[in-house]
């Protein structure tokens, strides 16, 4: 049985009031997302750098995304309101009452609009719109950017490390340690802080598209028709595209961490390794705070230098940062093949499985974390709500379509 027409002007206002400001708070997301996502700070020369590129380009793809939906929510917004002007006096069933509220109306041909003919354009406020409560509430406080600082670190790990080090550069102008965590070189609070960013703004992107759906969900007692059919048709498809953002960037950051993470780890087992090595070659006597105090000294550091020991634990060190970094490399890997399709979303379909980010989940220790990451690889492998987001605004339909019943 088809829905009779009916329309509650005051309703539809009040959904389009809630519109506008979903479409403030995605446009607010939109450039949060081009302020805090794209990729800066110490990326070094090693396996981080890979990322670089990347990272860049879906930062450019997500901007362009976002700000798809807010164009969308900006358009609903206005429709909805010529709509509740256009149901003012719903008994006439014509386009009266929206043409005489149309802005700047005396600029228009008059011959391009009339009673059976809509003037183009926004139209004036509609006025006592109902009250619509966005249920969600949208934050975009970015995170924190901290720097590393490699020395705090080694000081931190093995203190005395650091001297032998600064001792041995300051002789040779050359830096053992920087030599071995080349390959990881990079800030990796970098990728931890896009991650963060990433999530921020796909979780205020999902709560828009919740907002927006429990309001198309509140008009419905308010409104029945063929317009009405049409706007639940659009707006489903406009929540499914905004929901999807919160699951795709909650695995963005778990991506980014990881990597961060196992770039960080493996330079804590690369400065560790190297000081149980070294540890034998600078010991004075047994006794540390002799190699604290003859570390001054450079004429017996130069000593030191002289034999192939210190190259030799070099070498040997670098042997397994190789192994270290090819683990990297996987989940470098699995974190581009996770952003290609999201970079070229016309040629996605389909192209995130679970397969591809396996990399990133064998890393999770945690089994709550382990379980959250998996529903979200589900809900992102579904590409259906970005693909099929609407291309248009909504419209109520043209000529006597606004005021049909259902079909």
């Amino acid at each position: 049985m088809s829905e009779v027409f009916e329309a509650n002007s005051n309703e539809i206002a009040g959904l389009s009031v809630l519109a506008h400001k979903i479409a403030d708070e995605a446009w607010e997301t939109t450039n949060f997302t081009r302020s805090h996502t794209p990729p800066g700070g110490d990326f070094g020369d090693g396996v981080m750098w890979a990322l670089y590129a990347p990272l860049g380009t879906y930062s450019e793809a997500l901007v362009r995304r976002y700000d798809a939906n807010h164009e969308n929510c900006r358009g609903i917004g206005v429709n909805l309101n010529r709509s509740a002007w256009m149901y003012h006096d719903q008994e006439a069933r014509n386009y009266a009452a929206l043409n005489a509220n149309v802005i700047a109306l005396d600029s228009l041909d008059p011959t391009s609009y009339s009673d059976t003919v809509p003037a183009p354009g926004l139209a004036a406020d509609y006025e006592n719109p109902a009250r619509y409560v966005a249920p969600e509430a949208v934050k975009l406080d970015p995170p924190e950017t901290m720097a590393e600082d490699i020395r705090a670190l080694i000081a931190e790990r093995a203190g005395w490390l650091g001297d032998v080090d600064e001792a041995i550069k300051a002789v040779t102008k050359w830096s053992a340690l920087e030599e071995v965590i080349k390959p990881v070189s990079g800030n990796w609070n970098e990728l931890k802080r896009i991650g963060e960013s990433h999530k921020i703004a796909g979780e205020a992107m999902e709560k828009c598209g919740k907002n927006l759906e429990a309001g198309a969900k509140q008009v419905t007692d308010h409104w029945a028709g063929k317009a009405e059919e049409a706007f639940q048709d659009y707006v489903r498809l406009q929540v499914e595209a905004m929901k999807w953002e919160g699951p795709v960037g909650r695995l963005t950051k778990e991506a980014l961490c990881t990597a961060g993470a196992a770039i960080q780890d493996s330079c804590f087992e690369i400065v560790e390794q190297l000081a149980d090595l070294l540890k034998e070659q600078v010991t004075i006597d047994g006794f540390q705070g002799a190699l604290k105090f003859a570390l001054r000294k450079a004429g017996l550091v130069g000593l030191l230098l002289q034999g192939s020991a210190i190259y030799d634990i070099i070498m040997s060190v670098k042997g397994r940062v190789e192994q270290l970094v090819e683990t990297i490399r996987g989940i470098v890997d699995a974190i581009k093949d996770f952003l290609n399709p999201l970079i070229d979303m016309n040629n996605g379909v389909n192209a995130i499985s679970e397969d591809k980010l396996e990399p990133i989940a064998e890393y999770v220790r945690d089994t709550r974390r382990k379980a959250e990451i998996g529903l979200d690889m589900k809900a992102a492998a579904d590409f259906g709500g970005p693909l099929n987001r609407p291309t248009e605004d909504y419209s109520p339909g043209t000529g006597d379509e606004p005021w049909e019943d259902a079909a």
